[in-house]
């Protein structure tokens, strides 16, 4: 990838650019990322296989109390555990034609100026509080390739914080409801010294088909704003909506999928930069594999954007656990 990038193209994909996430991910030529919210469409399904292992300890714990008297307990004991904390490494591959705007895992927003490929890594440090509620904190960065050019320099990219929250438990058919929100913010400015901060908020709804939660249908939205610290730019909302399902055929494998579209309101930079407002319809597949306690052991990912041209977005995901 050539060192020295159009002023208006480095202007574009570091606003753009929002990962989590929350997945989420990365962008072929650059990405200013954070994950999202959680994030949002990826810590859905996490959140639910949280759930189901606290739940499955806690009536564990219950069974080991009443096998012991109440007399040998001892005072001052330390806790039973600590919170699950684990490091969500997500490492993925892109592959983008020119002139598009796309959208991949984790309301991941990029745009290229040239047909690429593209690496990129996420390590947000992420700490399940409790069944209900989970913040993160974290890194992601990205290495990309151009026809008839070498492979750029992996770098960090940005810095983001979040978590999400369980408001509402599932209710016979009333949904559970996760709210979830995060900011990033790149390391290096956009251009001239101009630094963007982007702020993100979304809604996801679970509704359970059975108590194991082996089937089920989730909805979520996102709302996204970009502040950037010059009054000669501005970038417009993004919005995002979805609609999906999951099904566990097995003790150890969830399967998800979501169709949604995601929507980009368009940048200006003085003279510089005019982006019309798009629309993009996506598609994004799931396949997880979690241990006997219903952990993740990894997860992959397949994304399909369309805008105009079809974008490809592979991800791996494994956590690394520090305590669970």
């Amino acid at each position: 990838m050539p060192t020295a990038r159009p002023l208006w193209l480095i202007l574009a994909v570091s606003m753009c650019g929002v990962f989590p996430g929350a997945g989420a991910a990365g962008a072929p030529q650059a990405k200013a990322g954070a994950s999202e919210a959680g994030a949002s469409e990826a810590r859905t399904s996490e959140a639910k296989t949280r759930a189901k292992a606290d739940g499955s300890a806690a009536s564990q714990d219950d069974d080991d109390n009443d096998d012991e008297d109440d007399g040998d307990s001892a005072p001052g004991a330390p806790p039973d555990s600590w919170p699950t904390t684990y490091v969500d490494l997500e490492t993925g591959w892109s592959s983008t034609p020119g002139n598009t705007i796309g959208l991949g895992r984790n309301n991941l927003r990029f745009l290229t100026g040239e047909k690429s490929r593209g690496f990129y890594m996420s390590a947000p440090l992420t700490i399940a509080l409790s069944d209900r509620l989970t913040v993160f904190a974290g890194l992601d960065g990205s290495g990309s390739q151009t026809p008839g050019d070498k492979w750029s320099k992996f770098t960090p990219a940005s810095w983001s914080v979040g978590g999400s929250a369980e408001v509402i438990e599932q209710s016979g058919l009333m949904p559970g409801v996760t709210l979830s929100a995060s900011a990033s913010r790149p390391f290096e400015p956009i251009a001239l010294g101009v630094f963007s901060t982007t702020w993100t908020g979304g809604i996801d709804l679970d509704l359970a088909f059975d108590a194991d939660q082996t089937r089920g249908l989730t909805a979520g939205v996102s709302y996204s704003r970009t502040q950037v610290s010059s009054s000669f730019a501005r970038v417009g909302a993004q919005l995002g909506g979805y609609i999906g399902g999951y099904w566990s055929p097995s003790k150890l494998v969830n399967l998800s999928a979501q169709v949604g579209v995601q929507y980009f309101g368009g940048a200006e930079a003085a003279s510089l930069l005019r982006l019309k407002p798009v629309t993009t319809p996506y598609v994004l597949v799931e396949l997880e594999h979690v241990d006997d306690d219903d952990n993740r052991v990894f997860a992959m990912n397949l994304g399909l954007g369309w805008s105009p041209k079809p974008v490809v977005q592979f991800t791996i995901s494994t956590p690394l656990y520090l305590a669970r």
